[in-house]
């Protein structure tokens, strides 16, 4: 691995194989159905003024790559990498989710899987790039990090995981404030912070936003319609509606499915607590609509 582009042909065929190979991935509730297919992987460089950019578009205390891998190793490393994947949703699940009010039973709880999954994903990852001799660290798993109430953001917290694919090359924000990706807007997506030395991926970008944030949906807008309580509009997204729906999506659901499934517990932190619990979204908005698997838009983003 000591070329940097060999570097990075070995960050996604490790990550290829642990997706694959997690007992988590599979639904025992749908007959083994796979929660997500091969992850889209981009890698950026720690050092990339965007990060320090990010304590003013996220939050002030947006966690810095450099300093997090200072602590863990504790001298100054070389070079700073963020290892960036796209989880994309298999292609039953999404499909299941592209009609009704409500989302459906296999989004819900491959959605909570998934997020365990996610959570033993940088894990893994973490344990495999020590056992290579590189420093390595997950910052959503680190003491620093904390989901919360934001005055000026609405949520917030110090580690975007959406914003730190951005900068890894990964896609732009549509106007849902979901990432589209070149495997489309239904992905879940996590990060490490590591030293290992491969090449930062291209943004093939320079705005932030994709066509259809852009352009107020005029674009597409396919996802205004798709939103239960109207969350989506020409504005962009509606944090605090999305929230009211998700509140509603746990309150219908949660005691039931947690009853009547295999529901895999994961650490969920909110204003400075880590507790193991479940975790169940809607996503009705990125279901049935152009960038449900693709980015829908033309040229620029390659799979």
């Amino acid at each position: 691995m000591e070329e940097t582009a060999v570097a990075h042909a070995w960050l996604d065929q490790v990550m290829t194989r642990l997706v694959a190979e997690a007992p988590e991935n599979r639904l025992a509730d749908f007959g083994g159905q796979p929660i997500f297919g091969p992850p889209l992987v981009g890698v950026a460089d720690g050092d990339d003024p965007l990060f320090m950019r990010f304590r003013q578009v996220v939050s002030p205390g947006h966690i810095l790559p450099r300093e997090l891998l200072e602590q863990e190793r504790g001298l100054l490393p070389t070079r700073v990498r963020v290892v960036a994947w796209a989880l994309p949703f298999a292609d039953g699940v999404r499909a299941s989710n592209r009609s009704g009010r409500w989302p459906s039973r296999l989004y819900s709880l491959a959605r909570n899987n998934g997020g365990a999954l996610n959570h033993f994903l940088r894990e893994r990852l973490v344990d495999l790039l020590r056992g290579e001799g590189w420093a390595a660290v997950a910052p959503s798993l680190t003491e620093g990090y904390n989901a919360f109430r934001s005055p000026e953001h609405v949520f917030s917290s110090t580690w975007s995981e959406r914003h730190v694919a951005f900068a890894a090359g990964l896609g732009q924000f549509g106007l849902n404030s979901a990432l589209i990706t070149a495997r489309g807007s239904c992905v879940r997506i996590g990060s490490v912070v590591t030293d290992l030395d491969a090449t930062p991926t291209p943004r093939p970008y320079a705005d932030h936003r994709a066509p259809c944030l852009a352009s107020g949906g005029a674009t597409c807008g396919r996802c205004v319609a798709r939103c239960p309580v109207k969350a989506i509009s020409a504005a962009g997204m509606d944090k605090t509606l999305c929230y009211e729906m998700r509140k509603a999506v746990r309150a219908q659901f949660m005691d039931a499915y947690a009853a009547q499934m295999h529901m895999l517990p994961a650490p969920v932190v909110k204003s400075g607590r880590r507790d193991p619990g479940y975790s169940l979204g809607c996503a009705l908005c990125m279901c049935g609509v152009p960038c449900e698997d693709c980015y829908p838009f033309g040229a620029g983003m390659e799979t």
